[in-house]
């Protein structure tokens, strides 16, 4: 049976009692260890680490102190120091494992309230990863879009197969799908990463990589982007990629011919009727399209 501290222990870690109600669990000398632990877990920072080799170790040298004595049987929260050294050392598994997952479907959007009381707001056929502990360590994992309200304190981190974004405190949205990868900062200031370039966004403008190209541009200042109202919109935004977003977002197939995936489109299409998505892609590019009976809309010239 687990152990009473080590239970409160990852109870207070994980902010379901609070420091004045884990005082009165356990003594003084256990709340100033259990607090070290923490200021070392908060402080240290590890990635890509084997977590079930390293806790099973843990735990053999924990029970190995333990079975040397016949006579008294020791406590595991009595090794807390040995263990804190370790567990900062390899990773701490409930701290920086990306456990939580949140998607969407085609044509769904979601927020989500995080830890820290930063917002997130997944688009349509998006995934989103973060940790159990996040206000510890605020990195996440994007694939697809998502718009992010973040609260001020430590270095707030979006990481996608394309690039990485680092905030303090700000507003801003990412989409990384494929080969295409953007980022519009919304209000405050951040740092992208992508394609082996650093550089910095403030409030008005964007940056987007793809097909090797990267395209920096300004644009009207707006409190959120137009999706979250129910509009998708583009500003000189390739062909191939706008009928990416419409596939996601209709859960339809789109054919079209091959020359004209290049060619930019500006302008934006509603999120809840396909007609008349369909037309304003068309109409300004010039565009017929007809639907088949198999979920398919065909694009022609």
């Amino acid at each position: 049976m687990k152990n009473e501290n080590e239970t409160y222990l990852s109870d207070w870690l994980a902010n379901k009692i609070s420091d004045n109600q884990l005082k009165e669990l356990v003594s003084n000398e256990d709340f100033l260890a259990f607090v070290q632990l923490r200021e070392m877990i908060a402080n240290h920072d590890v990635e890509s680490i084997d977590m079930d080799k390293n806790f099973e170790a843990i735990k053999y040298k924990i029970e190995a102190k333990k079975s040397k004595s016949s006579t008294k049987v020791i406590p595991l929260w009595k090794y807390i120091s040995i263990a804190a050294c370790l567990l900062v050392s390899f990773g701490l598994y409930q701290l920086y494992y990306f456990s939580n997952a949140i998607a969407t479907d085609f044509g769904l959007t979601k927020t989500i309230l995080l830890s820290d009381n930063s917002t997130v707001t997944l688009n349509s056929k998006s995934q989103l990863n973060y940790p159990n502990l996040f206000q510890y360590n605020r990195k996440l994992k994007l694939e697809g879009e998502a718009f992010f309200e973040v609260q001020k304190g430590s270095a707030f981190v979006v990481e996608t197969t394309l690039g990485k974004v680092k905030v303090l405190g700000t507003k801003f949205n990412v989409i990384s799908f494929k080969d295409y990868f953007e980022v519009v900062c919304y209000h405050g200031k951040v740092q992208v990463e992508a394609n082996q370039k650093t550089m910095i966004l403030t409030q008005g403008e964007s940056v987007r990589f793809y097909d090797d190209i990267v395209e920096n541009w300004s644009y009207k200042i707006t409190p959120k982007p137009l999706w979250i109202n129910g509009e998708t919109s583009f500003k000189n935004v390739p062909v191939k990629y706008v009928i990416a977003k419409l596939n996601n977002q209709y859960n339809i197939s789109v054919e079209f011919p091959k020359n004209i995936e290049n060619i930019k489109f500006t302008g934006s299409f509603t999120n809840g009727n396909i007609e008349t998505a369909l037309k304003t892609i068309c109409i300004p590019l010039k565009l017929k399209y007809s639907n088949t009976n198999s979920n398919k809309i065909i694009l022609s010239e």
